[in-house]
This record gives structure tokens, sequence and C-alpha cells, in this order.
């Protein structure tokens, strides 16, 4: 089963669920060298969705091109417009994606409620992978036991920032999470941006000694109030070697039994390479908890299509397994690049009149040149 790990996060599967009180519109700041997002009280997660086996039901189709999609979608709208005309102003009965307010092209086609491959990352088609589940069970044990440091690391598209989004919602109100994407900067700049993702004043004109001290005051209240401060680093790959030292200086502060601070870095692969080199030794001796989100294996990636069918609408798996095969291979098992190509593959099944997409279906979509993610991703091994 497709089962997301407990949720044991600081109470927040039971005494959370009393205090929902979470705030919907979280203070977004940004500028020129990065952005910070505040999240002071989220919410408990949804329920864990429930994985579905893939099919291999094959049906052939008219061979797709590029006249053919025109025709078939400027049909498809003009249809609509007509209903529209019948009906008078307002009355349009064009059906719009869920998730990007654009066309439906295929959902009603395939008996569909939403699109299932969204680029857009949703809470409702989460998908537990093994992978998936292991790197979030080592975000939630990191901040269960106060790791001064937990580091996650995958390719563009492997999923993280989905399983940042729900940790997010799985923490309860005793801890204050500060999200901080793309810093970087000199010395004090890395500390505004800290200040500021946790909602503190950082003036234009205070010193550096200011901000720190003011920062180490913050952590120690909060502490005294039984809470956490948990800053979370996206993008953290384009930190400096300088910014993960200061850090480091940061999770200096502590009560000599319990962190004051705990930081969640997550990145890309070449943030893994940057922390092994010799000069950032004591910043890698102070992350305790640390997993590397790689690809995922063509099975995983049929389970995946399924998976998101099934939650859009779908009875079963509407590709069949030379399909799913054909998308592992071109996509590398990137989840954003399997959306990508399988988005592409509905549409073009679509045109074809067809009710399944099979591997000729997504050849076409390659041999046209549809898809640009063929060969955009790196295999490497995962790490330890």
């Amino acid at each position: 089963m497709n089962q997301s790990p407990r949720f044991r996060l600081f109470g927040a599967a039971s005494a959370a669920s009393d205090r929902r009180g979470a705030r919907s519109d979280a203070d977004d700041v940004s500028g020129a060298t990065g952005s910070v997002l505040v999240l002071d009280n989220p919410i408990v997660p949804p329920e864990a969705q429930s994985e579905t086996q893939a099919t291999d039901t094959v049906q052939t189709g008219k061979t797709a091109n590029a006249e053919n999609i025109s025709s078939r979608i400027d049909r498809y709208v003009g249809q609509h417009e007509a209903s529209s005309r019948d009906k008078g102003e307002g009355g349009a009965d064009v059906h719009m994606s869920n998730s990007d307010n654009t066309f439906d092209i295929y959902t009603e086609h395939f008996g569909l409620h939403s699109r299932p491959f969204s680029l857009v990352p949703d809470p409702d088609f989460i998908f537990w992978s093994p992978a998936h589940r292991r790197a979030y069970t080592m975000l939630e044990y990191g901040l269960l036991t106060r790791a001064p440091i937990t580091l996650i690391t995958g390719e563009v598209g492997s999923g993280k920032t989905t399983l940042l989004h729900h940790l997010l919602k799985s923490l309860d109100s005793f801890t204050k999470v500060g999200l901080v994407s793309n810093a970087h900067g000199t010395r004090g700049e890395l500390l505004r941006w800290v200040l500021m993702s946790l909602d503190q004043p950082a003036g234009p004109n205070a010193t550096y000694v200011d901000l720190f001290d003011a920062f180490q005051k913050y952590l120690i209240t909060e502490y005294a109030r039984g809470n956490r401060v948990v800053v979370i680093f996206d993008e953290a790959q384009n930190l400096s070697r300088e910014s993960l030292e200061e850090l480091r200086m940061f999770t200096n502060i502590n009560s000599n039994k319990d962190e004051l601070l705990q930081l969640v870095l997550v990145g890309q692969p070449e943030l893994r390479d940057i922390i092994r080199k010799p000069d950032l030794r004591q910043f890698a001796q102070r992350v305790a908890s640390s997993f590397h989100l790689g690809p995922m294996d063509v099975d995983t990636v049929q389970a995946y299509i399924g998976h998101r069918l099934i939650k859009a609408g779908a009875r079963k798996n509407l590709f069949t397994r030379r399909a799913c095969e054909l998308v592992h291979e071109q996509t590398g098992g990137v989840p954003r690049l399997v959306n990508q190509l399988a988005d592409l593959s509905m549409v073009y099944a679509f045109t074809n009149n067809q009710r399944t997409v099979t591997d000729r279906t997504v050849q076409q979509v390659l041999d046209d040149g549809t898809f640009f993610g063929a060969g955009a991703f790196e295999q490497t091994d995962d790490f330890d």
C-alpha cells in the first residue's frame, strides 16, 4: 500500500489537531537575493493516499501528428464555444483543469475529474514510493531527535519540495518554522534572511552584532516557551561555503541540553559534494540525519502513473506496461519529467481517440519532438 509515513512529529496526529489554527496567508518576502516564507502554524496533513497497481490494457489508434492535434483541439473548443452561444453569456460549458485553469483537453475523454499529471505540486496526488517514504522519515527523525542539521538532496524534479510541503503540514503549533529559498550573500545578509523567515525584525541599519544578539534572544525566548525553532533552506546548493560555516555557528546556540535551532537543508546532489570538502568537515559532523532521493525504477514509475490516474478519477492505470517502460527510459524516473511525458502522451492518445496510452503513443510524442525533457536528466548513484 502507498501509505504515508506515520505522522508522529511533536504530537501532530493528536494534540495538534486541537490547535489547528493554521495561518492561511503566510507572509511572503521576496528580494534580489532570495525569498522567505513564514509558516508559524502548519496544519495536520491530509490522509495518505492509496497505491494502485498498474494494468496492461493495449489499444491502438490513429497516428498522431501536429495537424491531427490541432484539428481535434479546434473542434473540441469550437463545440464548447457553440454551446456557450446557445446558453448565452456566462453559460459556457467548458471544462477547466483543477490545477492550472487551462482548457481541459483530455480529462473528459478519459472520464477524469482533473489532470493527473500537472507540474504544480498537489498534496492530493502525493505518492509514497519507498525512497520518498525513507526521505520523509529521515526528515521526521531529524526534527524529532533535535538534530542540529538535517540534509535531503535529490535531482531537480525528484519530489523534494513536495516532501517539504508535507512536512510543514505535519508540524504542530509549538514548532516555529522559517523557510528560506535561494538565499545567498555576504556575512550578515544570511542572518537577515533567517530573521525575516521567522518574522523577526532585521533593521537595515542594525550591525551584525545587533542581529545576532536579537536572534539569540529569540531562540532562548522560544525555548523557554516550550517551542522549537526550525529553519529550512530550499535550493541550499546555492549557499556559499562561508554561508554554510555561518549556519554551523548558529547551531552552537544551545541550552547545554537541547539544540535551540534546527536546520534543514534541501538541495541538489552537488550540495553533498560541497559539504564533504575538507574545509567543511566541522559542518559535516553536525549533519545528524540525511538522505539522497534517487530516481524511481520502472516498477515504481508504473505504480506512480497508476496512482495519479486513480486519484484523478480513472478506474485503472491507462498506460500499458510497455508505455510505462518507455516513459521510465526517457525520463530516468524523475517524477517531474514523468509528469511531463505522461501528460503529453495523454494529449496524443486523446487526438488518436484512444482510451489507453501505449508505447506507440509515447513514441509518437518523442518522434514529434514535443517532449523536451528527453535526455535532460543525469543518472546518479544513490548516497549512503
